[in-house]
């Protein structure tokens, strides 16, 4: 079994299409064949079933392709692990970000790497906590920041800081003139809320659930720039993380409490892997004991 071939495999289980994992892989269409052909023999297994003029991945290709990617990825790391990136002249980091922590703390972490490490490429991509795990477990991603614990026991994490749910008001709201306020006194206060495929939104929903409190819930946004955004020209209130409330400057934040909603950000990787010196570095920006956690063998 050839590297190639399982970079064919991996390319083509993508694309479904040979023409088209041909131009990406700038090879020709009966290499590819060829390769593929030479894979299934070896492994005594058909991994893609034709359909018309494309292809669709069998049984053993769907269990086989986890596998297909890990190896290319520990090859990969292996490759980077033999570079002379010591001193940090080249290289790349790829990290996957909830969209709440990439402004608040991964921003001015990825402007203080690249200041001290120009030529290493970093690559940020801004998802939801599932497919930052997922990403973490397929290789497609170094490092994640999301939240501790991770629900995936493959990954490892280190807890960066507790962030506290706050309440946002504009300044002419009703409670605008307030500090703190139980939650169960939400009861009758229209809200604007994250959708459900969240984790804080589910934080939010059990805080209110223990309270007693079914909320007044009138809008749905995907992100908790554009709920500030909704609450500051109406009379809505939304509930946000703490970070992002005082970045709203021209709002109003109230502590919540009776039970105080805390989420925990954490640094997360996939447990057993070998890092980079940069992922290091960068993880050592967030959370000094992560450089030596990423170190070490696990």
């Amino acid at each position: 079994m050839e590297l190639r071939q399982l970079r064919y495999f991996v390319d083509i289980a993508k694309t479904e299409h040979l023409t088209t994992s041909a131009r990406n892989l700038f090879v020709t269409q009966s290499t590819l064949s060829h390769g593929l052909r030479q894979l299934e023999e070896e492994l005594g297994m058909v991994l893609f079933e034709r359909i018309g003029r494309g292809l669709k991945l069998s049984q053993a290709g769907v269990v086989f392709r986890n596998y297909a990617e890990r190896a290319l990825h520990e090859v990969e790391a292996g490759r980077m692990a033999l570079a002379d990136l010591s001193e940090l002249q080249t290289g790349a980091l790829t990290l996957g970000v909830i969209p709440t922590f990439l402004n608040t703390l991964v921003a001015p972490a990825v402007a203080a790497f690249t200041r001290a490490y120009p030529k290493v490429n970093v690559v940020v991509r801004e998802l939801l906590a599932p497919p930052v795990e997922a990403g973490l477990l397929d290789g497609s991603l170094d490092l994640g920041v999301s939240f501790h614990p991770p629900q995936r026991t493959e990954l490892e994490a280190l807890p960066l800081f507790d962030e506290r749910m706050m309440l946002l008001v504009n300044p002419s709201h009703a409670l605008a003139g307030r500090r703190t306020l139980a939650v169960k006194s939400l009861v009758d206060v229209p809200l604007a809320l994250l959708p459900r495929s969240f984790y804080t939104r589910s934080l939010i929903d059990n805080g209110l659930r223990d309270a007693g409190v079914t909320p007044s819930l009138r809008v749905e946004m995907g992100s908790v720039e554009s709920l500030i955004a909704l609450c500051r020209w109406g009379d809505m209130a939304t509930i946000v993380p703490e970070r992002a409330a005082q970045q709203a400057s021209d709002m109003v934040a109230i502590h919540l409490v009776g039970p105080q909603l805390v989420r925990t950000a954490g640094l997360l990787w996939r447990r057993g892997s070998h890092y980079s010196a940069a992922a290091r570095e960068f993880a050592a920006l967030l959370a000094p004991a992560a450089r030596a956690s990423l170190g070490r063998e696990v």
